[in-house]
């Protein structure tokens, strides 16, 4: 089987060496997980911090023509996927906005500088 591996969130692709190859599948469970699921190290970090897969793919300037949407089943999928695997070790993985982005709404803005200076 090939070792090209492509992260759904980036477009990344990698082409592992054998030995990182087979550490990976074991930490996906199998091959199969490993090429449906993987994705980068960054954006395992964003994930983890709340931020959406459009989010995302706008910090990282990501040209996403031919990767799936982010509502489509793939993406929910490695989603739930990550939010499993995640789950023992206490990470927040959402595919909602996280808090910084609905500081663009004006009523937000205002409700939490009001919070914010409210003693």
């Amino acid at each position: 089987m090939s070792r090209k591996i492509k992260c759904l969130v980036t477009g990344n692709q990698y082409t592992f060496g054998k030995d990182y190859f087979e550490t990976k599948v074991t930490e996906y469970g199998d091959e199969d997980s490993l090429k449906k699921f993987f994705i980068t190290k960054k954006a395992k970090t964003y994930l983890n911090k709340g931020y959406s897969v459009q989010e995302i793919r706008n910090i990282l300037n990501v040209e996403e023509a031919d990767l799936p949407g982010d509502d489509s089943q793939a993406i929910k999928e490695l989603i739930d996927f990550h939010r499993v695997r995640g789950s023992s070790k206490n990470k927040r993985i959402s595919n909602t906005m996280n808090f910084a982005t609905h500081k663009s709404d004006p009523n937000v803005l205002e409700f939490i500088n009001n919070i914010r200076n409210y003693e």
